[in-house]
């Protein structure tokens, strides 16, 4: 199977896991990025490594600070819209969200040593400084799924996961609520296994995701230019993890059930990850001459130190007598800590006098370094998962930009590699970008738009026992950035 963008979530039966709920799938979750910046960096694909001289490269290339030439503000709000178009056993579903935030704000401050001052004589011509706040990763997504089967529930997962178990010894988020509100009986005689209430006539499912929230990175960055020629940039990026997920899941009987079977059920499973962390980034970019620049950056991992989870799961059921039933795990909560892959970036571009460029940028990232650590808890199961099922991934980028008096049009487009073995899912990701631009003296003002595509496998709960959804994720992004130069 292959897909058209970098998954939002790996979707490997990992739903509606409980107790213990930070997985692989969390660290590829926040340690994935999105391309958003400036208009001018998401219409050229984020293919800017040696381009420089805007306030997205103090998240991608810190020397990229060094071509500015005077002081300069912008700022950059984006509207986000996403949808979800799902095909489970034959049915139709979508859903879709539009999120506006603050994206991109920042400011450079510029110092260029006076002709014959000592630093000037030594060959450092200027020394920049930096400031930003870039949303690096967006969460809002919604799914719906809705759908018929007569064979599976996830009432029989909650029974097989059960079994071997007295009823004080369930789960308190998942089976021992499945027990208290009967959906779950013990067989008469054997008090430690299990049988459902699951209709014999089947039950039509639905499924329902909504997610929030996004990954803040607050970086502060200094550059230097040496004669011109080399320019070296380091920055310290503070990201701030905020996401929310809600799911709510229900099975309804298709016929009358029996009055021990249940009539319909709503599962709802809430969860909230908070948590601050740090990286370091440095670069270069080397004029080889007017018409050719190289580059290359270096991000060291992001460090989360005491993310912070909050989760909670409910269950209410209607039984076929008509009685009805809920309830609430308690509160959970756990403290850990993430360490994502660290990136290696390299970069050329090609400059046709003062008129415009083409860029190309290549990135390395190995997922499979992510790594998960807590006090209290080993996650050697957890690593082992990322280790094995995780892989480099190998990013290709190319943008282009045209100026016409004071317009200016770009384009981009950009390809990655599999994250993951081929065996757990074979990504082929991609996506492309446009946008314009207008100069007037000291202010400009651009405008960029981004489409990514997911084509993907969705299991609703436990993949041993459902068929997957079919289901095609749509991501638009509208970027507006506002800049004046001091």
């Amino acid at each position: 199977m292959k897909t058209r963008y970098l998954l939002l979530i790996l979707l490997v039966g990992l739903i509606f896991q409980t107790g213990q709920s930070q997985n692989s799938t969390d660290a590829f979750r926040f340690s994935s990025y999105d391309i958003l910046g400036s208009a001018r960096f998401v219409a050229l694909g984020g293919a800017y490594g040696a381009v420089g001289g805007d306030l997205s490269t103090l998240n991608y290339n810190p020397a990229g600070l060094g071509i500015f030439q005077s002081p300069e503000f912008s700022f950059s709000p984006t509207l986000n819209y996403s949808a979800n178009d799902a095909i489970y056993n034959g049915s139709m579903s979508m859903d879709s969200k539009t999120n506006f935030n603050h994206g991109l704000v920042g400011i450079v401050s510029t110092r260029r040593f006076h002709e014959g001052s000592k630093a000037n004589a030594s060959g450092w011509k200027a020394i920049n400084y930096g400031f930003s706040i870039n949303r690096t990763k967006n969460f809002s997504n919604t799914t719906f799924i809705v759908g018929e089967s007569k064979s599976s529930s996830l009432a029989n997962v909650w029974r097989d996961n059960a079994n071997g178990y007295y009823p004080e010894e369930l789960n308190s988020f998942s089976e021992g609520l499945a027990w208290d509100t009967y959906i779950l009986d013990s067989v008469s005689g054997n008090p430690s296994q299990y049988y459902s209430g699951t209709p014999i006539n089947g039950v039509s499912q639905t499924y329902w995701e909504e997610s929030k929230g996004y990954i803040n990175e607050m970086s502060f960055a200094m550059s230097a230019n040496y004669n011109d020629r080399l320019i070296i940039g380091v920055s310290i990026g503070i990201p701030t993890l905020h996401f929310t997920r809600k799911i709510e899941y229900s099975e309804s009987a298709l016929q009358t059930p029996a009055d021990y079977e249940f009539d319909q059920f709503t599962y709802t499973d809430n969860l909230l990850t908070e948590g601050t962390g740090i990286n370091a980034k440095i670069g270069f970019i080397y004029i080889v001459s007017p018409s050719i620049r190289l580059s290359g950056a270096y991000h060291t991992p992001t460090y989360y130190g005491e993310i912070t989870d909050e989760y909670n799961t409910s269950l209410e059921s209607v039984l076929g007598d008509k009685n009805d039933y809920y309830s609430e795990s308690p509160i959970g909560n756990m403290v850990y800590n993430l360490s994502t892959p660290s990136r290696l970036m390299l970069g050329v571009s090609t400059f046709f006098s003062k008129n415009g460029f083409v860029s190309l940028d290549y990135e390395y990232m190995d997922y499979g370094t992510s790594k998960l650590s807590a006090s209290s808890y080993s996650f050697a199961d957890e690593n082992y998962d990322i280790r094995t099922d995780f892989q480099v991934a190998h990013t290709l980028r190319i943008g282009a930009e045209w100026k016409i008096d004071y317009f200016t049009i770009r384009g981009g487009y950009n390809v990655t590699s599999s994250p993951t073995i081929s065996s757990v899912n074979d990504i082929i990701s991609s996506s492309y970008s446009w946008g314009a631009g207008y100069r007037m003296g000291k202010t400009y003002f651009d405008f960029a738009y981004s489409k990514r595509t997911t084509d993907n496998l969705f299991y609703i709960y436990n993949p041993d026992y459902v068929n997957p959804a079919s289901l095609v994720n749509t991501t638009k992004n509208y970027v507006f950035t506002l800049g004046y130069k001091f």
